[in-house]
């Protein structure tokens, strides 16, 4: 019976032929690994979003973060905005007309605001009927009752829109008010 015996330089060849072909299927492995882990980041990052939408219904989530290193005199925390409240009154017979008659006025009737963030009025309607703000386009709707009342105006698109009281008002003079900015009539500029 013969048995062969590998010499010595069969034996490194064979170990570094088995060295590469790990190193080389180590190396696929990691990739695939590596592939995997980037996946599962995104697909927890899509769920997180989703679920964070659903909560929050369609507004966008912003996070604030701050830097505090030990040379700051003291942390403060970063500032929030208020809401901006705007006031104004509904008068009827306030405001003389070209005409040269009183006729009946929002003392504020143009409004800027932020798409799809609150602007607030506080309203003091002196009248003893409703009235309204209304603009079509942009689907706002605000009924002012008589007395000193805070209403929300909402806008989600941008532009400039015609806004004007919708209940009869101005009678005396057919209405003119209702027609005419500066008036019962304004505009809404959404940026």
């Amino acid at each position: 019976m013969h048995v062969q015996v590998p010499d010595k330089a069969t034996e490194e060849h064979d170990q570094q032929k088995f060295d590469h072909d790990v190193e080389q299927k180590g190396k696929v492995v990691l990739e695939w690994l590596a592939g995997a882990g980037i996946i599962a980041a995104l697909l927890m990052s899509v769920v997180a979003l989703v679920k964070s939408g659903e909560k929050g219904g369609n507004e966008t989530a912003a996070v604030i973060t701050q830097t505090v290193t030990a040379s700051s005199p003291a942390a403060v925390a970063p500032a929030v905005a208020a809401p901006e409240v705007v006031s104004l009154k509904v008068i009827g017979g306030f405001k003389l007309g070209p005409d040269k008659k009183k006729h009946d006025a929002f003392t504020k009737t143009d409004f800027a605001v932020k798409v799809g963030q609150a602007l607030t009025l506080k309203i003091d309607n002196t009248d003893d009927v409703n009235h309204s703000i209304t603009a079509p386009v942009p689907g706002v709707n605000i009924t002012v009752k008589p007395g000193v009342h805070t209403y929300s105006l909402v806008v989600k698109q941008a532009g400039k829109f015609q806004w004007f009281c919708i209940i009869p008002c101005d009678t005396e003079a057919n209405g003119w008010a209702m027609q005419n900015a500066g008036y019962m009539s304004g505009y809404i500029t959404a940026t």
